[in-house]
C-alpha cells in the first residue's frame, strides 16, 4: 500500500512522477516496483540504452499539421504510438486499482493491456469501462481448460487481443522482495474461479510455439507474443500464427543479462517487421525515447512502470497525466525532427553515438 501525505512539488515530466511515487510508496511496495531480478543489469540496460543513440533532425519541413495515430491489431487506431504494458494487482499502488487505471488509460483512447494478476476481474474491468481498448494478459497454464476459458472470457468482455507472455515459465530470482518482506496482500481476481495454487506453480513448463495456433484457433482473436527479444523466436512465433510481436524482457524482471529490448528491436524488426506489428517496451521515460524507438521499427511502444508512479500519485487523473507527458513530448520531438506523422520517422533519423565519436577522432590526429 502507499502513504496519503500530500504532493509536495509541482510534477512535469516522468522523473518528477517518479520521485513523488517513491516518497509515497512504503519501501517493500517501492522496491518490488523499481527493481528487477539479481543486480538489476537488466534493467539498468533497457533504460541506459537510450542514451547511446542520437536523434538526427531534419528541417525546412512542414511540420505545421501532425498525425501521430496508428494503427493496432485488433483494427482499432490510437491517438499516438504510446499504450500500457501489463502490470498486476494494481490495488498494491492505489485503491481504486484497475479502475483507475483503465480510467486514465480510456480518457487518452489508447490501448490497456490488462493483467491477468489484476485485483479485478475481467468482467468487471469490461463493465466499468466498455469504451476502454482492452487487450488480455495471459500466460499458457498447466490446466489448458483454464487457458481457454480464462481466454474465453476476454473474448466475451470484449477484448480486442490477447497478450501471450512467453519468458514467464519460472518466477526470476527477485532477492530484494524477500529482504523486503515483500508479499502479495490481494488475491488476483481473474483466478478465483479455478481455485489455482498460485501464479509461480500454475504456469506451464512444457509450452511449444504450436500452442500459439491452437489458442488462436480456439479463440479467434489477434495474438500478441510478449517476451522476445530474439530473431530465432521472433520467426517461430510468427511461422506459428503470431500477429504481432511485443519485444520484452518483463522490464527486467525475469533473466538478469539478457539484452535490453531497446538492443533486441532492430534484429526482430528486420526479421518480421515486414509481415507483423512490432511492439516494444522497457525503460522508456520520455517522448525521446518513444522517437527512438519508433525510428528503429517499433510500431507502438507500451509503458509500465512510469504508469505505476502515476497511479501512486493521482489514481486515474496521474495514469492519464503520464500518458499526457509522454505524448506532448513526442509530439514536440517530432515537430523539431521534421517528422509530421509516425510513418515519417525512419532509422536514418538516429545514429549510435560511435558514429559521432568517431567523427571527432579526426580531431587527434
Amino acid at each position: 500500500m502507499t502513504t496519503t501525505t500530500t504532493k509536495t512539488t509541482t510534477l512535469l515530466n516522468i522523473a518528477d512522477i517518479e520521485a513523488e511515487a517513491n516518497r509515497l510508496m512504503e519501501p517493500g511496495i517501492r522496491s518490488y516496483l523499481n527493481e528487477g531480478v539479481l543486480n538489476n543489469e537488466t534493467l539498468e540496460a533497457n533504460i541506459d540504452a537510450f542514451k547511446w543513440l542520437r536523434i538526427r533532425p531534419r528541417y525546412m519541413v512542414d511540420v505545421s499539421q501532425r498525425n501521430l495515430s496508428v494503427k493496432v491489431v485488433g483494427g482499432d487506431t490510437i491517438p499516438m504510438p504510446i499504450a500500457v504494458s501489463p502490470f498486476g494487482l494494481n490495488k498494491r499502488f492505489h485503491p481504486d486499482g484497475e479502475f483507475a487505471t483503465g480510467k486514465g488509460i480510456r480518457q487518452k483512447g489508447t490501448v490497456m493491456i490488462v493483467s491477468s494478476g489484476s485485483t479485478i476481474s475481467i468482467e468487471e474491468l469490461a463493465t466499468a469501462e466498455p469504451d476502454l481498448i482492452k487487450w488480455f494478459q495471459m500466460f499458457i497454464y498447466r490446466d489448458r481448460n483454464m487457458t481457454i476459458d480464462l481466454a474465453q472470457r476476454a473474448k466475451q468482455a470484449g477484448f480486442r487481443a490477447l497478450v501471450l507472455t512467453v519468458d514467464h515459465n519460472k518466477m526470476g530470482l527477485r532477492y530484494h522482495n524477500e529482504k523486503n518482506k515483500y508479499s502479495d496482500a490481494y488475491g488476483r481476481a481473474n483466478y478465483k474461479p479455478y481455485n489455482v495454487p498460485g501464479l509461480t506453480k500454475d504456469v506451464a513448463k512444457d509450452t511449444t510455439w504450436k500452442d500459439i495456433q491452437w489458442i488462436k484457433n480456439e479463440i479467434g482473436l489477434p495474438i500478441v507474443i510478449k517476451g522476445i527479444v530474439t530473431a530465432e523466436d521472433a520467426r517461430l512465433a510468427v511461422n506459428n500464427g503470431a500477429d504481432a510481436i511485443l519485444v520484452s524482457n518483463h522490464g527486467g524482471r525475469q533473466l538478469d543479462g539478457s539484452p535490453a529490448t531497446l538492443e533486441a528491436l532492430p534484429e526482430i524488426v528486420e526479421e518480421v517487421g515486414r509481415e507483423v506489428d512490432v511492439y516494444m517496451d522497457g525503460g522508456v521515460r520520455t517522448g525521446a525515447d518513444v522517437f527512438k524507438a519508433l525510428a528503429i521499427g517499433a510500431k507502438v511502444v507500451f509503458v509500465g512502470r512510469p504508469v505505476c508512479w502515476g497511479l501512486v500519485c493521482n489514481g486515474s487523473d496521474g495514469v492519464k497525466q503520464v500518458l499526457d507527458i509522454l505524448h506532448n513530448e513526442l509530439d514536440n520531438y517530432m515537430t523539431i525532427a521534421g517528422t509530421p506523422t509516425v510513418g515519417d520517422i525512419t532509422r536514418n533519423h538516429v545514429r549510435y553515438v560511435n558514429h559521432y565519436r568517431n567523427n571527432l577522432k579526426i580531431l587527434t590526429k
